[in-house]
C-alpha cells in the first residue's frame, strides 16, 4: 500500500514538530510511505536541521520531500496541489502538532475499503474529551470508534486518511478537492459539507479506528487568542455562513450585518473588521489569491 503524508508546518523546525517525530515512531509493515512536508514560513528552515531529519527518514526508509514556501500560503490551495498527484492509496494531511499512535498507518493498511479512515481525536488540553469526528450539525454529537457514514459526519484534516477512490469522485464533480475560497480554518469542515452534499460520496462508509490528541484552537477563550487567530476564525466563520447558504449573492447585506454582530462577539479591532467586510463582498479569504506554482520542485529529498 502506498501511504502520500502532507504536513504543513509553520514557525517550527523539523525536529520541534510532534507531528513529524510521532511518525518515524509508528509500523510501517507492507506500507510504502511518502512524507511530503511544506514549510509555510515564516522562515527557512536550517539545513542542520533538514539533514537531520532526512537522515532519519533514510533510517526507516521512509521517502521525504521538503518544500518551502514562506509566503504563508493557502492550506486549501496547497492541499488539492498534492493531492492531485494520484500515484497513492491513501493521502493523509497532517498538521505540525498532532500526536500519532504506533499503529496509525497500520489502522489504515489493515481498513483499506474505507472511504475514510481517521482517529478518534481529543484537544491536549483536555485529553478525556473526545471531540472528533462529529456529526456534522450537531457538534456536540461526536462519532464513536466504529463505522460511520460520510454524509453524517466530518472530522479535521489532521489525521485523515482520504482514500483515492473519494479523492477522485470530489475531483470528477468540482475539480477540486479542497475549496480555495478557505484558506486555513473550516478547510476541514468545508470538505465535509461538499462530500454530503454530492451524491457519489454522501453514503460511503468511513472508520473511526484508534487515538489521536492534537492541539485544538476551539478549547481556548478568546482572550487566550490573538487578534490575528480570532480574525482567521472570523473569515472561516463568515465563508461557511455564506456558502451553507441557499442563495448566498442575495445575503449580502444579512452577512455585512452579521460582521458587525462578529465584531463585537468576537472581540474584533477596527481594522479587523475591515478585513472582515471585504471578505463579505470578495466571497473568499484574502490569502486565496497568492498562488502556487504547479511546477514547484522540493528544495531537499532523501530520493
Amino acid at each position: 500500500m502506498i501511504i502520500n503524508v502532507l504536513t504543513i508546518l509553520y514557525n517550527t523546525s523539523l525536529s520541534e514538530s510532534m507531528t513529524l517525530k510521532s511518525i518515524l515512531n509508528t509500523k510501517l509493515d507492507s506500507i510504502q510511505l511518502n512524507i511530503i512536508i511544506w514549510n509555510n514560513g515564516p522562515s527557512l528552515l536550517s539545513q542542520d536541521d533538514i539533514d537531520n531529519y532526512l537522515q532519519n527518514c533514510q533510517t526507516k526508509k521512509v521517502s521525504t520531500y521538503i518544500y518551502q514556501d514562506v509566503r504563508n500560503a493557502s492550506l486549501s490551495k496547497i492541499y488539492n496541489h498534492f493531492i492531485k498527484k494520484l500515484n497513492y492509496d491513501f493521502f493523509v494531511i497532517f498538521d505540525q502538532d498532532s500526536n500519532l499512535e504506533s499503529s496509525f498507518f497500520q489502522n489504515i493498511y489493515s481498513n483499506k475499503d474505507y472511504a475514510i479512515i481517521c482517529p478518534a481525536v481529543f484537544p491536549k488540553q483536555k485529553i478525556d474529551k473526545q471531540c472528533f469526528p462529529s456529526d456534522i450539525e450537531q457538534r456536540e454529537k461526536v462519532v464513536p470508534i466504529g463505522e460511520f457514514t460520510l454524509g453524517n459526519t466530518r472530522t479535521i484534516n489532521s489525521g485523515t486518511a482520504l482514500s483515492r477512490n473519494l479523492v477522485e469522485n470530489l475531483q470528477i464533480k468540482y475539480n477540486y478537492v479542497f475549496d480555495e475560497k478557505f484558506a486555513f480554518y473550516h478547510t476541514d469542515h468545508r470538505l465535509f459539507d461538499l462530500i454530503n452534499a454530492t451524491t457519489e460520496t454522501t453514503n460511503l462508509k468511513g472508520l473511526c479506528i484508534g487515538k489521536m490528541y492534537h492541539d485544538m484552537t476551539c478549547e481556548l477563550s478568546l482572550e487566550q487568542l490573538s487578534e490575528r487567530a480570532r480574525l482567521e476564525i472570523a473569515y472561516a466563520k463568515m465563508l461557511m455562513r455564506i456558502y451553507r447558504a441557499n442563495n448566498p449573492k442575495n445575503q449580502i447585506r444579512r452577512n455585512l450585518f452579521y460582521a458587525y454582530k462578529m465584531k463585537k462577539k468576537d472581540h474584533l479591532n477596527f481594522n479587523s473588521f475591515i478585513k472582515l467586510l471585504k471578505c463579505v463582498i470578495t466571497k473568499e479569504h484574502p490569502r486565496s489569491v497568492v498562488s502556487i506554482d504547479k511546477n514547484i520542485q522540493p528544495t531537499d529529498t532523501n530520493i
